[in-house]
């Protein structure tokens, strides 16, 4: 059975920013869609309780983003300028439609490099620690590598 955004999303979270685990709890009544929206959307929500401009700082939507990126696009467009993407959209761009990947290509060596380069970045900006930034990038590589029936 293929792995949801937000079942990878989870352990990730859970292992790699545990205090940003009630984030994803209390966005529980939402589908990943929803979720991908409301992190996609300059507005605030009352789920939520702020805007994306205040969740600039959090690791989760970062995560979030990224994985989605994956299972929805593919791996090329994953490690192709996605971060481009999302602080358009943390940049109050609006969001474009998203077409869905039925069964995404594992990421080559040089995608893998840059999906980590880019989640060791956006972690290290967003005020996460050397080595746990490397984890996490590290994390994200290998959880995507692992294609999206890997649990």
């Amino acid at each position: 059975m293929a792995a949801s955004v937000r079942g990878i999303v989870s352990q990730l979270v859970v292992e790699h920013v545990p205090h940003e685990r009630e984030l994803l709890e209390n966005l529980q009544p939402l589908d990943d869609d929803g979720i991908t929206r409301l992190f996609t959307r300059p507005e605030g929500d009352e789920l939520l309780g702020f805007g994306v401009a205040e969740a600039a700082n959090l690791i989760t939507p970062v995560v979030w983003l990224v994985v989605n990126e994956f299972v929805t696009r593919g791996a090329g467009v994953a490690a192709d300028g996605f971060f481009a993407r999302i602080r358009a959209r943390f940049s109050r761009t609006p969001a474009r439609g998203a077409g869905v990947a039925a069964d995404p290509m594992p990421l080559a060596p040089e995608q893998q490099k840059a999906v980590y380069q880019r989640v060791y970045g956006e972690a290290r900006l967003r005020g996460l620690e050397d080595a746990a930034a490397k984890q996490l990038g590290e994390a994200v590589v290998a959880r995507l590598a692992m294609g999206l029936s890997g649990q």
